[in-house]
């Protein structure tokens, strides 16, 4: 499929924005995300996890995530910013790789509950008029060097924020809690194409059954197969939504072996078959 279908920048973006174009219909992001909630409240959802955004949280979400919102209040607004790979990835170079792991596992930030310093919050929204005042007008010079100064900045910055207490306790997870989290990594990156447990497990170097023991433990009973068809779910929806594509090259691009099994797996877990989702959504 098309690269055009998948949401990226060459540049890093400022925006201010209530994001209702994500409100009814998911968005696969190709670039890093970051989204500070300014005003209001909603869900945004990345396929099988949720975070509830209200004024004061910030939510980092790294590249080939799916985002969708629902139940924004009418002023929720966030100040969002999009990071090209190449930036993020020259920025990040020189930061405690400990600091990176906990950002993955931990995305969610609360800069006014949870004990946070009083400044904290106040030190957030000043980075992110930094960010208004350098990308949101035409910059000749030094581009990409004032893209990756602000980044790497902006991100030590943040992690002096953070209690050194909490990052080390990320690092000292139980191995159950690690690999949980990398699962959960794993099933964001890879759910469009693999679909079967034993890839995971192969890529945890563990067995399935251990891996259905993790998954149980902190899911709620559920299974590992469950997790990866409700990503597989989300990913199918975002496709469909996409007019342009019709439903057997959908199927195609997901690794379904024919059309007929991704419309009987999509009925099964929905109750609608693929045309029919698409005839609701007009």
């Amino acid at each position: 499929m098309d690269k055009a279908f998948f949401s990226d920048t060459p540049h890093i973006q400022y925006g201010e924005t209530d994001m209702e174009p994500l409100v009814r219909n998911a968005c696969r992001f190709g670039c890093d995300i970051q989204i500070v909630c300014t005003r209001g409240t909603a869900e945004i959802s990345t396929g099988i996890q949720s975070y509830g955004m209200r004024r004061g949280t910030e939510l980092f979400l790294f590249g080939g995530t799916l985002v969708q919102v629902s139940d924004p209040s009418p002023d929720f607004t966030v100040r969002m910013l999009l990071y090209p790979k190449d930036v993020v990835i020259k920025a990040i170079l020189p930061i405690d790789s400990d600091f990176l792991n906990y950002l993955h596992e931990y995305p969610f930030l609360d800069h006014i509950g949870g004990g946070a310093p009083e400044d904290e919050w106040e030190n957030v929204l000043q980075w992110m008029d930094m960010a208004r005042l350098l990308f949101t007008r035409p910059v000749q010079y030094f581009r990409k060097q004032i893209e990756q100064n602000f980044l790497q900045s902006m991100l030590m910055c943040l992690y002096n924020h953070i209690p050194r207490k909490k990052v080390t306790a990320s690092r000292e997870n139980s191995r159950r809690q690690v690999l949980c989290h990398q699962f959960m990594r794993l099933i964001r990156e890879n759910s469009a194409r693999e679909h079967q447990v034993p890839f995971y497990a192969d890529k945890l170097c563990i067995s399935s059954r251990y891996l259905g023991d993790i998954v149980a433990e902190n899911f709620g009973g559920m299974t590992p197969k469950q997790l990866i068809d409700k990503q597989l779910i989300a990913e199918i929806k975002v496709q469909l939504d996409n007019p342009l594509f019709s439903v057997s090259e959908i199927a195609q691009y997901l690794n379904f072996p024919e059309h007929t099994s991704m419309s009987r797996f999509f009925k099964r877990n929905t109750g609608m078959s693929p045309k029919e989702y698409r005839a609701s959504r007009k």
